[in-house]
């Protein structure tokens, strides 16, 4: 579980540090950097687990604006069975035309060294502590990214598995699929995959699917069950639905978006078969009212058990009242000034709700 986020020189936030629990919820105005915490986040595991380079990763478009210097900081507080790891790394985009450099990656585990690399000279260090190889790996891409797993280097992989395990979100149900023609592990952004990371997640965790199907009854009047119907050389996402004691197939495409971005929200909570981070940003955008508070009490219940951490973004009402009076984080940034947070807001109006006064704008 992430414990603490520290950034520094990325777009709007500039020696910026967040501190985050098992279930939390980020507030404040747009352009507050809320999306951009967990772009910061969505980038390092990229970088760390999927092997892209620090050029692809971190654009130098996204060095705050009136920064001098162009070296960006980042460093991640995790928490991994009972042991704390602090992984840094600094970017340096200077150095080359366009390109970005890495500066220093480093990961500690309990306040002792695992990896230590600087200006492409790495050193690994063993499960007790002890130096292990040394060797010069280049300057652009992470040495987490291109460790072959070896008995001897077990922290480092815990670290990295944990990382992996995190899910970063933004549901946009215009762009789901319904066929598949692969099985998807991870899913991207906009969730577009949905169909091949579901075809995915219930071949490896198919006793959750009756647990999903029962959630999604209870939200979607009529639903009975999910179907991957054979197409040519694709599979086909049919939902199958109940009416008048007749049973009907319907695409999944051919499905509302509110009723598209309701089962992959669900799916998200039940299906993965290990103990996942997830973070989303306003999953709430095309849910009917009715249908946002059971989908945040699902969610909420299942952190501690199935989720390891929720974080989500909201402007949503319904979300604020549900959740900000306990794990609110609240973002706020005077004209061009840097980002700062908060666990209360700044203002609370006796007979209100949190999201009435920040409607009637109170809480800046």
């Amino acid at each position: 579980m992430i414990r603490r986020l520290y950034i520094d020189n990325f777009r709007c936030l500039s020696n910026f540090e967040l501190e985050l629990a098992e279930t939390n919820i980020l507030l404040g105005a747009n352009g507050t950097g809320k999306t951009s915490v967990l772009g910061v986040l969505r980038r390092i595991q990229d970088f760390i687990v999927h092997g892209l380079t620090a050029s692809d990763t971190f654009a130098t478009r996204h060095v705050s604006i009136g920064r001098e210097e162009a070296l960006q900081r980042f460093e991640i507080d995790m928490s991994v069975d009972g042991a704390n790891y602090r992984y840094s790394l600094a970017i340096e985009h200077d150095r080359i035309p366009g390109g970005a450099l890495i500066d220093e990656e480093t990961l500690f585990c309990d306040g002792r060294p695992l990896l230590e690399c600087r200006f492409g000279e790495s050193q690994l260090y063993h499960d007790d502590y002890e130096k292990g190889s040394d060797y010069p790996i280049g300057a652009t891409r992470s040495v987490l990214s291109i460790l072959s797993e070896r008995p001897d280097i077990q922290k480092i992989f815990r670290f990295k598995k944990e990382v992996a395990n995190c899910i970063f979100v933004r549901p946009f149900p215009p762009l789901f699929r319904s066929e598949s023609r692969t099985e998807d592990e991870f899913i991207h952004r906009s969730m577009s995959n949905f169909v091949d990371w579901y075809r995915h997640a219930t071949q490896e965790n198919m006793g959750a699917v009756p647990r999903l199907f029962a959630e999604l009854a209870n939200v979607l009047p009529g639903f009975e069950s999910i179907n991957l119907v054979e197409s040519g050389d694709a599979r086909v996402l049919k939902v199958r639905y109940r009416t008048s004691g007749r049973p009907k197939d319907y695409r999944f495409g051919d499905l509302s978006d509110g009723q598209r971005a309701l089962i992959a929200l669900y799916s998200l909570v039940f299906l993965p078969n290990r103990r996942i981070s997830l973070f989303i940003d306003e999953p709430d955008n095309y849910l009917a009212l009715r249908e946002i508070q059971p989908w945040a009490a699902a969610v909420t219940e299942r952190c501690g058990e199935s989720l390891e951490q929720l974080v989500v973004i909201s402007h949503h009402p319904v979300m604020i009242d549900y959740l900000a009076g306990t794990v609110g984080k609240w973002f706020s940034r005077q004209q061009d000034g840097p980002v700062r947070v908060s666990d209360e807001p700044e203002k609370l109006v006796d007979g209100l709700t949190l999201s009435e006064t920040i409607t009637r704008g109170w809480h800046e």
